[in-house]
């Protein structure tokens, strides 16, 4: 299904995120391919928001030549922007201040705030998005993967589908003993139906954390199905545990 503006809007307004139209700025001076973008500010945070509806996906993939660091001469925008995909829509949000810019702690924690519900509205509420956990855990040691993804088939206006599909995983490794100082360099491996992996020379974190990185991208995902087994070897120690929902 095509989004339109004013569904954005009352997407966000739903979720604490009031807004208010910009008339201090001129959306020809934003414009995408002759695609002017609606343009508004956060009622409770600081921040400029742009939404850009195109009729084309093509247009809505290729923006990133637009931005300002791939051209000096394309659009400009005051300050540092984050971009948020949904089917048919861009969303720029544009900060009150530029990359680089030296923050108060309370300024960089209050734009973190916002980023952050931003996100979760785009992917929950816009994009549809789904959230796969799987948990595990052995003796020494506690393991997390979680994969994030949509998949939305969209129709354009002449009534040809189109996927608008994305998705990202992340892993990490708690560590449950009472001797962390002692743990050192951390190898894993694990093991997927059809697929696995392994890696070596980390080291956990101040909390006890250690991540095993992640990725994403375009294409189908789905909910895995099958478990996943992790064997962790450290100091001259191995353990073996499966990862399930």
């Amino acid at each position: 299904m095509w989004l339109t503006e004013n569904e954005i809007v009352d997407t966000f307004e739903a979720h604490d995120l009031a807004l208010a139209k910009d008339s201090c700025k001129n959306p020809s001076d934003y414009a995408i391919d002759g695609i002017e973008p609606g343009i508004f500010r956060f009622k409770d945070y600081d921040g400029t928001l742009y939404i850009y509806i195109f009729d084309n996906l093509n247009i809505t993939n290729d923006k990133l030549s637009f931005w300002p660091f791939y051209a000096s001469d394309r659009i400009e925008f005051d300050g540092s922007i984050t971009t948020y995909d949904s089917k048919n829509a861009s969303i720029i949000l544009e900060a009150p201040f530029g990359n680089g810019d030296i923050l108060d702690s309370h300024v960089y924690s209050e734009y973190g705030k916002l980023t952050t519900i931003i996100s979760d509205t785009v992917f929950r509420y816009l994009n549809d998005g789904k959230t796969v956990v799987q948990n595990g855990a052995s003796e020494h040691w506690r393991g997390t993967y979680t994969l994030k993804y949509y998949n939305n088939p969209i129709k354009d206006k002449s009534g040809r589908l189109h996927m608008d599909t994305y998705g990202w995983e992340t892993s990490q490794l708690a560590y449950l003993g009472d001797d962390p100082e002692n743990v050192g360099n951390i190898k894993y491996k694990y093991d997927r139906a059809g697929s696995g992996g392994e890696g070596s020379g980390l080291r956990l974190n101040d909390e006890g954390i250690v991540n095993l990185g992640g990725g994403g991208g375009s294409g189908g995902f789905s909910n895995p199905s099958q478990e996943v087994t992790i064997t962790i070897m450290w100091n001259g120690q191995e353990e073996s545990f499966a990862l399930q929902p």
